[in-house]
């Protein structure tokens, strides 16, 4: 059985998905398989997805995240808690009447984190009462990387922003899930098990790094710039450094499960050896774009 996809937003020119997901299709031999993208904004998407009922399912990126968990809403579809959570939501899929909305970032960012974790702590959800976290910014993805930091076993955050009143929707999150918040400017790191940056790569900010870091901890800048100051300064602490890369293959190694999940692809793999194959194929492309990127 084929998967038929794609990626929706506005603009969706420079996405990567079409990429990653068409090398997955290539390295599992779902030839018949197809992923593409289409320009779309938030006023279209209940219509554009009424046109298209052949598609197995959807990536979306910007502006459509908020109007999706809303149309799920609107419609009754199936909202798993990583969308209802944070509000925003960038899968969907169709089973046959069932249709399932979800935010792989959440499972983007515990995947990208979780292996540089020392076995036994956090990483296993049974982080010590003490498990701390910091994360810089408090929009949307900061609100992915909080519901990310309770799955890996996180009891506290520290939110970092420029206007503190901004920070409301992520502390009152926090409240709800069970993780005690505090919020700060963005001039001081405290020692942190994690530590993660949802600012976008141009923001300039260098805060002050406090001494010591716990022996161990995970660095991760979503943003998948080129160079990162960021996490030079986490690795000069001691700190694991995980680029944006990773959390960009891994939200889309977990798209790509439900999608074939879905569609009842028999693959042949499934489960770690499944998504093993999937992060694998990804990764190579990013490395090496080829054939698969284009349109």
């Amino acid at each position: 059985m084929r998967v038929l996809a794609a990626v929706l937003g506005r603009p969706i020119a420079h996405s990567l998905s079409p990429l990653l997901h068409r090398s997955a299709f290539a390295a599992l031999q779902m030839d018949s398989s197809r992923y593409c993208r289409f320009d779309l904004g938030a006023d279209e998407l209940a219509a554009f997805l009424d046109a298209h009922p052949q598609h197995t399912g959807f990536s979306l990126t910007m502006p459509l995240k908020d109007r999706l968990v809303a149309l799920a809403g609107e419609r009754g579809w199936m909202l798993e808690d990583t969308a209802e959570l944070t509000g925003a939501a960038n899968t969907l899929v169709r089973t046959g009447q069932q249709v399932q909305v979800a935010n792989t970032d959440v499972r983007g960012i515990v995947r990208a984190i979780a292996p540089h974790l020392p076995a036994g702590t956090a990483a296993e959800g049974s982080g010590p009462a003490d498990a701390h976290a910091t994360i810089l910014g408090a929009g949307a993805t900061a609100a992915s990387a909080l519901v990310a930091c309770r799955d890996l076993g996180i009891e506290h955050v520290d939110f970092l922003v420029r206007n503190p009143e901004r920070a409301r929707r992520v502390l009152d999150l926090a409240e709800r899930i069970g993780i005690t918040a505090s919020v700060a400017g963005l001039d001081r790191i405290r020692e942190s098990a994690i530590v993660i940056s949802t600012l976008p790569a141009e923001a300039g900010v260098a805060p002050r790094w406090d001494r010591p870091f716990t022996a161990g901890g995970v660095a991760l800048d979503v943003a998948y710039a080129q160079d990162s100051a960021f996490l030079a300064a986490a690795a000069a602490h001691g700190l694991h450094p995980v680029d944006g890369t990773a959390m960009l293959v891994e939200q889309a190694v977990a798209q790509s499960e439900m999608f074939l999940s879905a569609a009842r692809a028999p693959v042949g793999l499934e489960g770690a050896e499944l998504r093993e194959r999937i992060a694998a194929a990804m990764y190579a492309a990013l490395e090496h774009p080829g054939p698969a990127s284009q349109d």
